[in-house]
């Protein structure tokens, strides 16, 4: 598990879970409450902005190698409450 949680791979893929449960949430009315990517998302549009984000995540944290763990440990949290959220909201328009 530890070296999942250290692996490059591991942190691009929670990355492209992040960017494609996101723009989900916007599909269903939600919103970014990262300031920084709201902002972004302001300046260039939902795709854009969490892409720009992406790209950034990326770049910095290929120069913390030794902290990738604590950065794939935030993204799991992240991404796992992206998709709780996904799916109480569509419960949620079901009934």
């Amino acid at each position: 598990m530890v070296k999942i949680f250290q692996a490059k791979w591991s942190f691009i893929a929670l990355q492209i879970l992040d960017l494609a449960t996101t723009l989900f949430a916007f599909h269903l009315g939600g919103y970014e409450v990262n300031p920084l990517v709201a902002r972004m998302t302001a300046i260039f549009g939902p795709l854009g902005g969490v892409a720009v984000s992406k790209v950034l995540a990326v770049l910095i944290a290929w120069r913390v190698q030794k902290l990738l763990w604590v950065a794939n440990l935030f993204y799991t949290g992240i991404v796992s409450w992206n998709i709780l959220l996904i799916a109480v909201t569509v419960a949620t328009l079901k009934h």
